[in-house]
């Protein structure tokens, strides 16, 4: 971690001339507080000034500042309670312990804590899984699993071949069906996570052993999930999307509402060289806009900020319905149990007391932004297609035409539906017609970029919304996939290789006189007169007529 020591050392300078300065206006206050003890405000400024220390000293390698500005902080806080005025006693107190500070920062001290952080991200592509299990049947059944989600798998039946196979080119994800005929698959598990590149697969455990005891251990030796026998194989394909998922993820967004410039910059820096997007609020009047326009997964709130404390932001938050799980990490010197309280009941999600050890802010951080992102996908995704449902299709096309009528660039909304899906169920059955629905999000997924927004609208109906393209790129896209989606083989275990069709309408939004109703009409009409026109094709609105496009092989 060459970069981070590099930037720790140059935060650490910075935070050093930066106390110097701080030590210098206490002593200009202390000066002002001689000769008026009973100064109430001067006493406020040097309770902040305290806090700051207190705040940030053992993040630099100084614990003995954060000790004594503690102290100072307390002291302030009792005379500001106390009735009576100052005697010249509490000042020479105060002055003591500043004579005590300005000597921790005389010690030249090099040695700073660093903390190891996880390595980096894989990149994307189609998603390779090993599949380890010594029953050829299993095999065959996880192999097809994983094929028919879109990911391509290399096998093994033995935990030694297993190894060999995993040491030659680490895969994106890992299957292990238990017991193994070689060796104990727990400790495979606990090897894998030893090997480079091996703490960012993810591992799925499949058990015959079903005691509670065998659960704890998956767990314990850092598998990602654990099944049981006979496996729900849709919820394991689930899983393992989800987890898949995290490694195509951007880098997750946190806020910082600090008002402390060096702990506001040990925090960035800190976190940024963990992979993370790091925005800094200084200003708690300027709390909204940085949520409205940096649309943070997580913010970190100090509690003591001018004119409000983090407690009345983080309770802001919580009245607005789409912030109910966005996550929110309290960072404050009050380390009593009326704070904690406090932290609770405004809607905080944990409570960290300052200085806050960096591996502790950084699991922290880490743990409930993977909580939020899982109650996300639950809230969000469609769980069969793993596409966005549609109340967050709905809501994704609002935000398009809210940027539209600012950026005034093309945008066309396609909707996808399949042809005579019900007698799909009908003859294969609901399993066939859910195969024809996933296997269509895959080829959605996989023909689309990465910018599109894709969404399950409902039953058979999906929709994309597509910025950049116009009328006639949209028709080309669109005949595209129909044409691809009719040459996809379908199979259930009663028929073998059955065909599937699908029809499309087109809407490029006009942003000047279309709302998120008509842009949706529109497309529909367009859907209509696709499937009018013998289905199997693809139909663009042009006000009240229609431009037809055929498939193209």
């Amino acid at each position: 971690m060459q970069a981070w020591s590099q930037t720790f050392g140059q935060l650490k300078e910075q935070y050093i001339r930066r106390s110097s300065e701080r030590i210098g206006k206490i002593i200009e206050m202390l000066s002002h507080l001689s000769q008026n003890p009973s100064n109430a405000e001067v006493i406020e400024q040097l309770s902040r000034q305290f806090h700051w220390l207190a705040g940030s000293g053992s993040m630099y390698g100084y614990p003995a500042v954060s000790a004594m500005g503690s102290e100072g902080e307390d002291y302030c806080n009792k005379l500001l309670r106390d009735t009576s005025r100052p005697p010249k006693a509490d000042v020479d107190k105060l002055k003591t312990l500043l004579n005590q500070l300005a000597n921790e920062f005389t010690v030249n001290d090099d040695a700073a804590e660093t903390t190891s952080l996880g390595g980096g991200r894989g990149g994307l592509g189609r998603s390779e899984i090993v599949i380890i299990d010594e029953n050829q049947t299993d095999l065959s059944l996880l192999c097809k699993l994983v094929e028919e989600g879109g990911m391509t798998f290399r096998t093994a039946r033995t935990m030694a071949t297993g190894i060999n196979e995993l040491v030659r080119e680490m895969p994106d994800g890992l299957i292990v069906e238990i017991p193994l005929p070689d060796g104990d698959a727990y400790e495979l598990v606990e090897h894998v996570r030893t090997l480079p590149g091996g703490e960012d697969i993810a591992i799925i455990i499949v058990s015959k052993q079903t005691g509670f005891l065998d659960k704890v251990r998956s767990i314990h030796c850092g598998a990602d999930a654990h099944f049981e026998k006979p496996v729900d194989m849709k919820a394991m394909l689930r899983r393992m999307r989800y987890l898949l998922d995290k490694r195509r993820q951007e880098a997750p967004r946190i806020l910082s509402v600090e008002d402390d410039p060096d702990q506001a910059a040990f925090i960035r820096a800190f976190l940024e060289s963990a992979g993370y997007q790091v925005r800094t609020c200084t200003d708690p009047k300027n709390f909204d806009s940085f949520i409205s326009s940096f649309n943070p997964d997580l913010v970190l709130l100090d509690v003591m900020l001018p004119g409000m404390t983090g407690y009345e932001l983080a309770r802001y938050l919580r009245q607005d319905e789409r912030h109910a799980t966005l996550p929110v990490v309290f960072l404050t010197t009050q380390g009593n149990i009326e704070a904690r309280i406090e932290a609770a009941r405004s809607g905080g999600d944990d409570h960290l007391v300052k200085p806050v050890p960096p591996a502790l802010l950084l699991s922290s951080v880490s743990a409930r932004l993977e909580r939020s992102r899982f109650l996300k996908t639950l809230l969000h995704k469609d769980g069969l297609t793993n596409l966005l449902n549609h109340s967050s299709f709905m809501e994704q096309a609002q935000m398009t035409i809210a940027q539209q009528k600012r950026k005034s660039s093309f945008t066309a909304l396609i909707l996808i539906d399949v042809d005579y899906f019900r007698s799909i169920n009908e003859r294969h059955g609901y399993p066939g017609g859910d195969k024809v629905l996933v296997a269509l999000s895959l080829l959605l997924r996989k023909r689309l970029r990465q910018s599109d927004i894709i969404g399950r609208y409902g039953g058979d109906e999906f929709g994309i919304i597509a910025e950049g393209i116009d009328e006639q790129e949209a028709l080309t896209l669109a005949a595209r996939l129909l044409a691809d989606f009719a040459g996809t083989s379908h199979s259930t275990p009663l028929h073998a290789g059955f065909f599937a069709t699908c029809s499309a309408g087109i809407s490029v939004l006009d942003s000047k006189t279309m709302d998120l109703d008509k842009w949706m009409q529109s497309a529909f009409s367009a859907l209509a007169a696709a499937k009018q026109a013998g289905r199997n094709c693809a139909m663009a609105a042009q006000g009240t007529t229609f431009i037809k496009a055929s498939p193209i092989s």
